[in-house]
C-alpha cells in the first residue's frame, strides 16, 4: 500500500488531474442480515471519475461488460454468451449511481421486480465539519458527519485530492472520500486503489429502458413485491394459450406454471428474510 500512496500523491499532485479519467477503487463491506450482523459481505466498487461526472458500480460488471464484447465482436450466438455468462461470479450488489457535474445531479439505478428503475436524488447532503484530523494510506483525512438515508454517517475526505465526491451517492465535501460508514458499522466504504484510466475499460452505458420513479413511488413498488414477489410470473402465464409445461429444472424434470411460481416465492421468500438491512432504510422501510 506504501507505493499506492506514494503513486497517489504523486498524481494529484498535478492539477492535470481534473482533465484525466481516473478510477477510484473501494471495498465495500456491508451486513444485509440484521439478525445476523457477523455475516459480513464484501464487494469492490468502483467510482469512475471523468470530466462529466462519475459513475459508482461493482467493479464485477466491468468483467461481464468485457464478455459481452468480446462475443459481440466475435459475432457468436446469443445461446454462446449465456454459457459464457454462467461462469462469471455475479454481483453481490445490484444499484449503480451516476452523478452528474458540476451541480452533482445524483441518480441512484437498480432493478425491482424484474424492471430496471431509477430515482434522482433531490436532497442535498448536508455535512457538519469537524477540526478533527488523522491519517489514511498517507493522506492527511477531516472528519464529517452527516443524516442519511436513516442513518448516521462518518466520513473522512482528504483536501490532497480536489474532487467533491465519492462513493455511493456521497458528494459535496471539499475532497475526496476516502473512508464512510454508517455509526453502527453496517455499512462501510473504504479506498483501496486509484488508477488513470488510459485504455482501461469502463461500464458500458445501459441501452435498457429505465423508469424514473419518486422516493414515495419506489418504496411503494418495494412493499407491493414484497407481498407478493411472482406477481409478474403470475401476469405473464396467466396466458390460456401457453402450455401449462413451460420450463424444466436443473435435472431435466418438467415444471409447470404453478410448479416455477412456487419456486419464485420460496426463493424470494429466503432471499427476503436474509435482505432487510439496506443502506437507506427510508427507501426500502
Amino acid at each position: 500500500m506504501r507505493k499506492l500512496t506514494i503513486l497517489l500523491i504523486f498524481i494529484f499532485a498535478s492539477s492535470f488531474l481534473f482533465a484525466q479519467n481516473q478510477r477510484f477503487t473501494y471495498e465495500y463491506s456491508f451486513k444485509m442480515d440484521s439478525l445476523h450482523k457477523e455475516n459480513v459481505e464484501k464487494e469492490i466498487m468502483n467510482l469512475d471519475i471523468t470530466k462529466g461526472g462519475s459513475n459508482f458500480y461493482s467493479a464485477l460488471l466491468i468483467t461481464r461488460d468485457s464478455l459481452f464484447k468480446t462475443e459481440f465482436e466475435k459475432g457468436k450466438a446469443l445461446q454462446s454468451m449465456v454459457i459464457d455468462m454462467r461462469k462469471i461470479k455475479k454481483a453481490k450488489v445490484n444499484f449503480r449511481v451516476s452523478k452528474a457535474y458540476p451541480n452533482l445531479e445524483t441518480i441512484y439505478h437498480t432493478s425491482l421486480n424484474a424492471s430496471n428503475v431509477a430515482l434522482k436524488e433531490n436532497h442535498k447532503i448536508n455535512w457538519t465539519i469537524f477540526p478533527e484530523t488523522k491519517t489514511i494510506e498517507g493522506f492527511k483525512v477531516q472528519k464529517a458527519t452527516t443524516a442519511f438515508g436513516g442513518r448516521n454517517w462518518i466520513a473522512w475526505f482528504t483536501n490532497d485530492i480536489q474532487i467533491q465526491d465519492g462513493p455511493y451517492k456521497f458528494c459535496g465535501l471539499p475532497g475526496l472520500i476516502l473512508n464512510i460508514g454508517d455509526e453502527k458499522g453496517d455499512h462501510v466504504f473504504n479506498l483501496v486503489g486509484s488508477k488513470k484510466l488510459n485504455d482501461e475499460p469502463l461500464l458500458m452505458d445501459s441501452k435498457m429502458k429505465e423508469i424514473f420513479l419518486t422516493h414515495e413511488k419506489f418504496n411503494q413498488l418495494w412493499n407491493e413485491y414484497k407481498k407478493d414477489p411472482a406477481k409478474n410470473i403470475k401476469i405473464i402465464h396467466s396466458s390460456s394459450e401457453m402450455s401449462e409445461t413451460i420450463f424444466s429444472d436443473e435435472n431435466g424434470s418438467p415444471l409447470t406454471k404453478q410448479d416455477l411460481i412456487i419456486r419464485k416465492e420460496q426463493m424470494a421468500e429466503e432471499t427476503l428474510k436474509k435482505t432487510n438491512n439496506f443502506i437507506e432504510r427510508e427507501l426500502y422501510k
